[in-house]
């Protein structure tokens, strides 16, 4: 993590529970505080969810020791409870006459969980979910948007067997934890993908596979691991059209061996995915004017097309010098069937029926080409 961000460091015998998320289940299900009773005084409460707090950030230490799926989804099961019981005690503050300041530190207490459980969901990769928890921490206390707030981005635990441990936590403001996340979340990007004219048995049998493998236990594994598997369910159910999140790369759609699924595309780093589109049908494509020397180019999906007697129907963008075609559109989607063409000055939807050809018509420039300097 960054060597610039503010540490602190904490002593304490918490034994193992901080070396592996099975041993933090354990501690959470074995050392749980017991639940506040109506009988209780309201600085129990406070200690009863300073301690929940203090196990929350304890184990965020198990994250940094690249723990498999099923020990983070333990662990964020058990960090989901610690937080719920932390917002059941500040809920109750009134049952215990908490007064106005008592009631504003067990919802700081609950903020600065909030927090905790985002990180705890980005690494389950459930990115919605941790963008509701940082929005719940801010609708909670002010405090955690304050400029001398801090909240664990890491820890890391060292020391020896038999002894005490020593961990040593990475602190972050409320912005810089956000970007932090924010830099995790953008390695899934929604992909929208439609099939049209292909059998329930054929999409059954369609696999996806990256060109480049990511490294074992990296974030790009993970997410390609889910995708996947959302994609196959998807498939399974014979859904004609859904998204999924992939981490950027290319990637390759097969079905049936001899069969006549094959796709390539391109998920990339920050523009928009455009829909991964795989039909049988094919049409071609024709311009009702000259193209000159230097005609449009098409790319589906990352990838130039350039037989345009055997165009796929998809998502294309148009590659066009504006010299020659000023008023050539940015993308071009070609829809299978009848319709009214749509167009906008950069978006163009063009609706072409089975055995047809598609035709373009772009205006040509009129004005001198411009000449580069020297």
């Amino acid at each position: 993590m960054d060597g610039g961000v503010p540490a602190r460091r904490s002593s304490a015998r918490r034994g193992a529970m901080l070396l592996a998320a099975v041993v933090v289940a354990a501690a959470l299900a074995a050392g749980v505080p017991r639940a506040a009773t109506p009988e209780e005084t309201v600085a129990g409460v406070l200690e009863l969810a300073g301690r929940w707090g203090g196990l929350l950030r304890g184990s965020v230490a198990v994250l940094d020791r690249r723990p498999d799926p099923a020990t983070i989804k333990a662990a964020l099961t058990d960090a989901r409870r610690a937080v719920a019981e932390i917002d059941r005690l500040s809920a109750n503050a009134a049952i215990f006459q908490a007064a106005p300041q008592d009631r504003q530190k067990l919802q700081d207490v609950a903020a600065a969980a909030h927090l905790n459980l985002a990180l705890f969901e980005t690494h389950g990769l459930e990115f919605d979910q941790a963008r509701q928890e940082i929005a719940r921490a801010k609708s909670l206390s002010d405090l955690v948007q304050s400029d001398g707030f801090h909240t664990e981005w890491a820890a890391i635990t060292a020391g020896e067997p038999g002894k005490a441990l020593q961990t040593r936590y990475n602190l972050l403001t409320l912005p810089e934890f956000e970007a932090a996340l924010g830099s995790i979340w953008s390695r899934a990007r929604p992909v929208p993908f439609e099939f049209r004219g292909i059998t329930a048995e054929d999409l059954a049998q369609v696999r996806l596979s990256p060109a480049t493998t990511p490294p074992p236990g990296s974030l790009d594994e993970r997410l390609l691991l889910q995708g996947t598997s959302e994609l196959r369910a998807a498939l399974q159910k014979a859904r004609p059209a859904f998204t999924v999140s992939l981490p950027p790369g290319v990637y390759r759609l097969q079905g049936r061996p001899a069969g006549e699924i094959d796709r390539t595309f391109v998920v990339p780093e920050a523009t928009e995915v455009d829909t991964v589109l795989v039909d049988r049908a094919r049409f071609t494509l024709r311009f009702d004017t000259k193209t000159g020397p230097r005609p449009p180019r098409f790319f589906l999906n990352g990838f130039e097309v350039t037989d345009l007697t055997k165009m796929p129907y998809g998502v294309y963008r148009l590659k066009a010098d504006p010299d020659d075609y000023p008023t050539a559109p940015q993308i071009v989607r070609f829809v299978l069937g009848e319709g009214i063409p749509d167009k906008t000055r950069t978006s163009w939807t063009i609706y072409v029926p089975a055995g047809t050809p598609a035709t373009l018509a772009f205006d040509r420039g009129t004005a001198p080409r411009r000449r580069l300097p020297g």
